[in-house]
């Protein structure tokens, strides 16, 4: 069977990823004690507490920086401030000033730069996903009112909690326009936004006990995913690799956890005051140990895409392999293990001092529809990660 013409990758080593959500911890905020702490994904057992001190104060959200860092929201400094990812070492203010006033939600976008949801000034800005300059207003106008969390669509847009007004709106990150209303009913304080798996639009209503589902192509409402009368200012929501659906369930001090497929209430993720857990505003799944490359983000044919590889030996040199051929073809490493035998050029990394290394790919319009596999080989012990299928 002959194969398909090979669509040409632009591959360059970059400094900065959207945020990785791997499955072996996850990292709560406990607002009311300053703390970011640590529980066991799977069981929910407490690991202690992550990060504290160094000015940490009113921790809001939080997300895992390509350099595999802790970024943390600082509501009463005006502030992000990064831990280190493995530690929880204090390492700097990474972002502050221009405006940033009452930050709420943090989280790298698709451009690899670090957003922040300035609450108090109504507006989300965005800086440097490596120094932390600031690059300008990435959304405000349109009546924003209060603005708590924000994601990034499908299309590259960028939408908006209102939670003043409750309304999801929708603006330009690269130039900050107003873009217009994407949800204006079935709201009730929209605290935090997410595309799911499906590609329909969850939000948490902080002042009722629902979870509402809108449609992602249109934003017209779909129906209520969750209804809990467990639900005591529902803020935070994410997704485990399983698909479940994860929310901080603030006015309880817990973290709940919802059938991805129905909504139905599996059970709790974080027990209430587990650790001395106290106002959790946000969660996030920490970098998983293992070799293994995460899939691309955010999976758009016609833009820059980011792949983020972990757990490789601290400067160890590696090769990165993409094929999209109907026939895949497999060879057998020095170590006996069938690894993919690449059809596109074999492009050679090395690992950062913590086993880490970020791509920064250009993927062309010519592969929508197509099915890609790609795997990572490190060459000194021929160790391979799993083989990672994508569809753009």
């Amino acid at each position: 069977m002959p194969r398909h013409a090979l669509v040409p990758f632009t591959l360059t080593l970059a400094v900065f990823a959207p945020r990785i959500a791997a499955q072996d911890t996850l990292y709560v905020t406990s607002r009311n004690t300053d703390e970011v702490l640590r529980y066991d994904a799977t069981s929910g057992a407490f690991l202690g507490v992550f990060a504290s001190g160094s000015g940490l104060d009113n921790p809001v959200g939080l997300t895992f920086g390509p350099d595999g860092h802790l970024y943390v929201a600082n509501d009463m400094t005006d502030q992000v401030l990064r831990y280190d990812g493995t530690s929880g070492a204090f390492i700097d203010v990474f972002a502050q000033g221009s405006g940033l006033n009452g930050p709420r939600q943090v989280n790298f976008g698709p451009d690899g730069h670090l957003y922040v949801s300035s609450g108090a000034t109504d507006q989300v800005l965005r800086y440097d996903g490596a120094s932390g300059a600031f690059l300008g207003v990435a959304a405000a106008g349109g009546n924003l009112r209060g603005p708590t969390s924000f994601t990034f669509g499908p299309n590259g847009q960028l939408f908006v909690g209102s939670v003043l007004n409750n309304r999801i709106k929708r603006y330009d990150p690269e130039s900050g326009a107003f873009l217009g209303d994407f949800v204006t009913t079935n709201l009730n304080g929209p605290h935090d936004l997410a595309f799911g798996p499906d590609g329909k639009l969850y939000v948490t209503n902080a002042f009722s006990t629902s979870l509402q589902r809108f449609s992602g192509a249109t934003g017209a409402f779909l129906d209520t995913f969750v209804q809990d009368a467990r639900f005591v200012n529902p803020l935070g929501l994410c997704w485990n690799e399983h698909g479940d659906l994860l929310v901080a369930n603030q006015g309880r001090n817990e973290v709940l956890r919802y059938d991805g497929r129905n909504g139905t209430l599996l059970g709790t993720s974080v027990a209430p005051g587990a650790g001395g857990l106290s106002g959790p505003l946000f969660a996030a799944f920490g970098p998983r140990a293992g070799f293994r490359l995460l899939p691309p983000v955010p999976g758009i044919a016609g833009r820059r895409n980011f792949f983020a590889l972990s757990g490789a030996t601290p400067g160890a040199a590696l090769r990165l392999g993409i094929d999209d051929g109907p026939e895949l073809r497999l060879e057998r490493a020095c170590s006996g293990q069938f690894v993919l035998a690449a059809a596109l050029r074999q492009h050679t990394y090395v690992a950062d001092e913590s086993g880490r290394a970020f791509l920064r790919t250009l993927v062309p319009p010519s592969a929508l529809g197509r099915l890609f596999v790609a795997q990572a080989l490190e060459l000194r012990i021929c160790r391979a990660t799993p083989l990672l299928l994508m569809r753009f």
